[in-house]
């Protein structure tokens, strides 16, 4: 018989226990079973030998085989030149269909290739070509962060850079350390960029959540601030599907990484602050002198801002709210007052825009007008509501408590419900007599002669009872 080396140890211990060497529950933890385990283990070793620990199925087929001459049946459709060229799907459907064998396509695939009627079809790697370069200026800007510790042990935790890039030259054409990536930062960086350049035709981003995402159908995209923002100046926001899509500035995270962490270890950056002088006085210049390559058209597609556009309002987070009939805006738990001189076109109900600028300003606006309106303070707390003592639960089997003839409650009960208590009150006693064979001590008289103190009840009432 040949056994693993794993039954091999079992019969070890089995002997060791059997001797007094071991105890039955260091066996047991010692191959790994529980002590009821164990146990049977045991009974069965003393009782059969080593073939104890052989499995009983050791040997046997399996319950779940395919039948005898299927295996074969299969693979000899395989081979008749009608079904020569079939693969293993293909194949399984047509099994099924004309010769009601039923198998799965990956186990006829299993078989045909260890008869040598199939080999594996090892998909070739999908081509990949690099994109080549816008041809202007400013025809498109890649647009990424990068976390990582830039000021290495000089300062707590890791700092990002965010960077804009030109496709067509790899121009650096803002850059800027934050110490988060998030929606605020990256609106002031963009806001940065088009007052210094003006309009792109479009920026090429991530799918990062201030970007905006694809809903689960694909069909659209969620519109963020910066989206939005964007849209209404004529920039066109296109999401890259994987980091290699936008590798230029993928590449030149790398680049930094290995530049400008060691330039500003020598010049003894350790803030933010001075991080960002660096980038504007030397790195940026260095850029742009070592790295930028020349474009196919000399043109610059930047277009101007258009005339009078307020950015910060542009970019601001925007948020809706009704006018009280008091010409009271509530947000963020406090009171805004409309004065009279600009309660003009006004009207209680009418939705009002805040803007939640970058600045920390709050703005209220009613279609293209802004509000001038003064602030009232915080809002009330709302009353703390009192907490209740929660009902004691009662015994299983005890009856609910019975209140006294002279009860309040029994005083507020009148007309049908003190009758139909009355005749409760009868028939719990009548059975409570029963139970101890005692007479029902009744409770007619006192609900005949008025027993909730309001004087005698009217012969009809206490007739009915």
């Amino acid at each position: 018989m040949d056994l693993s080396l794993k039954e091999r140890d079992r019969i070890s211990v089995l002997r060791q226990v059997k001797e007094g060497v071991l105890s039955a529950a260091a066996g047991a933890v010692r191959i790994g079973v529980t002590r009821r385990q164990f146990r049977r283990l045991r009974r069965k070793f003393e009782a059969e030998g080593d073939a104890a620990v052989v499995h009983g199925l050791r040997g046997r087929r399996s319950n779940r085989a395919w039948p005898r001459g299927f295996r074969e049946r299969a693979l000899e459709v395989a081979r008749e030149p009608l079904y020569r060229d079939f693969g293993p799907t293909l194949l399984a459907e047509h099994l099924e269909r004309s010769f009601a064998l039923r198998v799965s396509p990956d186990t006829l695939r299993g078989w045909m290739m260890e008869a040598g009627l199939w080999k594996r079809q090892r998909r070739r790697a999908k081509h990949r070509s690099r994109r080549p370069r816008r041809a202007a200026l400013g025809e498109l800007e890649q647009w990424d962060s990068s976390v990582h510790a830039w000021l290495e042990d000089r300062a707590a935790g890791d700092q990002v850079l965010i960077s804009i890039h030109d496709d067509a030259t790899s121009r650096l054409m803002m850059a800027r350390f934050v110490e988060r990536d998030d929606g605020a930062e990256n609106r002031r960086a963009i806001i940065g960029y088009l007052q210094r350049h003006g309009r792109p035709l479009a920026v090429y981003t991530d799918h990062a959540g201030h970007f905006g995402q694809w809903l689960a159908k694909k069909e659209e995209r969620t519109d963020t601030i910066i989206s939005r923002a964007l849209g209404e100046l004529g920039v066109e926001v296109i999401l890259a599907g994987s980091p290699q899509a936008k590798g230029r500035v993928e590449r030149t995270f790398g680049t930094a990484q290995d530049r400008l962490i060691k330039e500003m270890r020598v010049a003894g950056i350790s803030t933010l602050d001075a991080a960002n002088r660096f980038l504007a006085d030397s790195w940026v210049p260095f850029w742009n002198e070592r790295f930028v390559v020349a474009p196919q058209s000399a043109l610059d597609a930047h277009r101007p801002l258009p005339p009078g556009i307020d950015l910060e309002a542009l970019f601001a987070e925007t948020e809706t709210r009704k006018v009280a009939r008091d010409f009271i805006i509530r947000f963020k738990n406090r009171y805004w007052q409309i004065p009279e001189r600009e309660a003009r076109g006004v009207r209680p109900g009418d939705e009002v825009v805040v803007e939640r600028r970058l600045c920390g300003d709050i703005h209220f606006r009613i279609g293209q007008r802004y509000l001038a309106v003064e602030s009232l303070g915080r809002a009330r707390p709302p009353a703390t509501p009192t907490k209740t003592q929660p009902a004691k639960p009662r015994k299983p089997g005890s009856k609910p408590p019975k209140p006294p003839p002279d009860h309040p409650w029994r005083k507020q009960i009148h007309g049908g419900a003190r009758m139909a208590m009355a005749r409760r009150d009868k028939r719990l006693a009548e059975q409570e007599a029963a139970r101890n064979g005692r007479p029902a001590d009744l409770p007619d008289a006192g609900l005949a002669s008025g027993a909730d103190g309001r004087g005698p009840r009217r012969k009809s009432d206490a007739g009915s009872v």
